[in-house]
């Protein structure tokens, strides 16, 4: 049986590239869905990504969620049970610990009405439903650099 050898250089530049990438982009991101599988495929790309991901099922699940993870990003469906996206994007904007937090509003409810009420909530972004899994990696990751 042959081992797999590397250099000691080749080591250290990968282990470099390594925590380079995951200093950049790891951070802790609360994803609210009530649709079991969009919330897995949300939180599958956001971890594949190098995130650390904290998931909620409904609107309340989210405020507990939130303030006992303390998210650097949060990713909110607007029809949940319970408490709206907006409400929690509210709700989590009225608290001074949240208010630079960066929210992400996804829906499929999308009229301008609904845009416009998402970043009167106050969240930074609002995604229609569908969207791709890149869509949503490249906003997280310029969102979480700007704040």
């Amino acid at each position: 049986m042959g081992h797999n050898k590397i250099d000691h250089r080749t080591f250290c530049a990968i282990m470099d590239a390594s925590s380079g990438t995951l200093d950049r982009h790891m951070a802790r991101i609360l994803i609210a869905e009530d649709q079991a599988d969009l919330r897995e495929m949300l939180s599958f790309t956001l971890r594949l990504d190098g995130h650390q991901v904290v998931t909620a099922a409904d609107g309340e699940e989210a405020l507990n969620q939130a303030l006992a993870t303390s998210p650097d990003l949060i990713v909110l469906d607007i029809k949940m049970p319970g408490l709206s996206g907006f409400q929690v994007c509210e709700q989590l904007k009225r608290d001074v610990k949240f208010g630079e937090t960066p929210i992400i509003i996804i829906s499929a409810l999308n009229t301008d009405e609904q845009i416009e009420a998402g970043y009167l909530a106050g969240a930074s972004e609002f995604i229609p439903k569908p969207f791709s899994p890149q869509l949503l990696s490249e906003r997280v990751k310029n969102l979480l650099e700007v704040h």
